[in-house]
């Protein structure tokens, strides 16, 4: 491998070290930065470095060795008291001693990361693409994607980044658009809707960070970002600042800010009486700048994120959904033990009431042979009398042939004698000649 990929590759490295440094400074209180000051400034020093400035092909190797190359570099440079200019010369003296070896975990030694599968989806156009993702989902309140396509319509007509980017969420009955800024403000709704889909509930949901492009003439343009529900969750609980105020624009343009306990149904006709009808409001932190460094890191990581294409998604999620619930469905019908039809002579189960409503014609045949694929019996679909919805029904024969078999010569051998049976005549020795 030449110099240059080499070098690329402790570029990518450094890069991610960094990131996870940043974001775990976000977790430190105002104290603990302050008294780390000293180390923040000297790190950033070193990713300077690392970026922006030649290396050696053999300081580019030697780093490479090392699963936290930052970190390696940033204690050598600590322990200095030199100025700037003088961190080439640190950096040499470290690789000709190599005693880092042997102090620093090295990147042979890191456990292989299995990817993640998620994906980024460059310059889609939502107003196609979001319906698509809907109908592999969401099977009720389904006019919820018209409000949430609305508010990014009206994100997409301000220059305000703070309303350009959100988090949009298909669950089974409705779909939730999330204020991304606002998920790292921990108290408001769009912070508590995250945590609720990480904590309450087990329904798995289909996530997407949006970033909006733009209203043009080809429609609502925009980058989407798969996301894990639990691992966006976790995120931005541990990087968010508390929620404590809210700033209250009113038509005339005078700003107010007031506590967030303070701004509810019963307050907002008093601030209307006062200064007029409200135009805009905004969700305050504690600390802002904790805000802004979270969403820099999650941006910074999902820039990283292969590139997919979105028709190859949808229709993976198409066949994903025909496929976990003919999997339930096989299930079910393998775990019954006796018939469960009121004149007991099938066995049945029924097809999940979220995925009826989203099922076409060929989505039910294709449904039926994965499921009998996996069974191996004759069955067939129907609604039962006095029932709403579809049921797979099996016949009670067919579970009987299914469990029936033929013992096995040595099961004959080793079952014990029953009354009147004849012991085994035992056979007479050979006649030797």
């Amino acid at each position: 491998m030449d110099l240059e990929k080499l070098y690329q590759q402790l570029l990518d490295r450094v890069t991610e070290n960094y990131a996870d440094y940043r974001a775990e400074l976000l977790l430190k209180d105002r104290q603990e930065l302050i008294d780390g000051a000293d180390r923040i400034a000297k790190t950033a020093e070193v990713f300077q470095y690392f970026t922006e400035k030649p290396l050696m092909e053999t300081e580019v190797a030697y780093f490479l060795k090392f699963q936290n190359p930052l970190e390696v570099m940033a204690d050598h440079w600590e322990s200095c008291n030199f100025e700037l200019d003088a961190l080439g010369a640190v950096m040499a003296d470290a690789v000709d001693k190599a005693d880092d070896l042997t102090l620093y975990p090295l990147a042979a030694d890191a456990p292989a990361q299995s990817p993640d599968g998620l994906q980024k989806f460059m310059n889609v156009d939502l107003e196609t693409v979001l319906p698509q993702i809907l109908v592999q989902k969401t099977a009720f309140y389904q006019k919820d994607l018209t409000y949430a396509l609305d508010a990014m319509r009206e994100g997409a007509a301000t220059k305000n980044p703070a309303k350009r980017n959100f988090v949009v969420i298909f669950r089974q009955s409705g779909v939730e658009c999330l204020n991304e800024r606002d998920m790292f403000i921990a108290g408001t709704r769009s912070y508590n809707t995250c945590q609720y889909y990480h904590r309450q509930t087990r329904e798995p949901v289909l996530a997407y960070s949006v970033e909006l492009l733009g209203d043009g003439k080809n429609g609502l343009m925009a980058n989407l970002y798969q996301q894990d529900q639990h691992q966006m969750a976790k995120f931005t609980e541990r990087a968010s600042s508390p929620y404590t105020d809210v700033t209250v624009t009113f038509i005339g343009g005078k700003e107010v800010r007031i506590p967030e306990k303070e701004y509810n149904y019963e307050t907002i006709p008093s601030l209307k009486y006062h200064y007029g009808d409200i135009m805009d409001t905004r969700n305050e932190a504690d600390d802002e700048s904790v805000v802004q460094g979270a969403l820099r890191r999650e941006h910074d990581r999902r820039e990283r994120m292969p590139k997919g294409h979105i028709a190859v998604h949808v229709q993976k999620l198409d066949e994903s959904r025909i496929q976990t619930e003919a999997d339930r469905l096989a299930s079910e019908l393998q775990s019954l033990t006796e018939p469960n039809t009121p004149d007991k002579t099938h066995f049945m189960v029924e097809v999940s009431p979220y995925f009826l409503p989203l099922a076409s014609q060929d989505d039910m045949y294709r449904l039926f042979q994965k499921v009998q694929e996996q069974v191996e019996q004759p069955m067939y679909i129907a609604q039962p009398d006095g029932k709403r919805g579809q049921y797979f029904f099996m016949r009670r024969e067919e579970r009987a042939q299914e469990q029936t078999h033929k013992p096995s010569i040595k099961e004959q051998l080793a079952a014990k004698p029953g009354p009147g049976d004849k012991p085994a005549a035992k056979p007479k020795d050979r006649e030797v000649r």
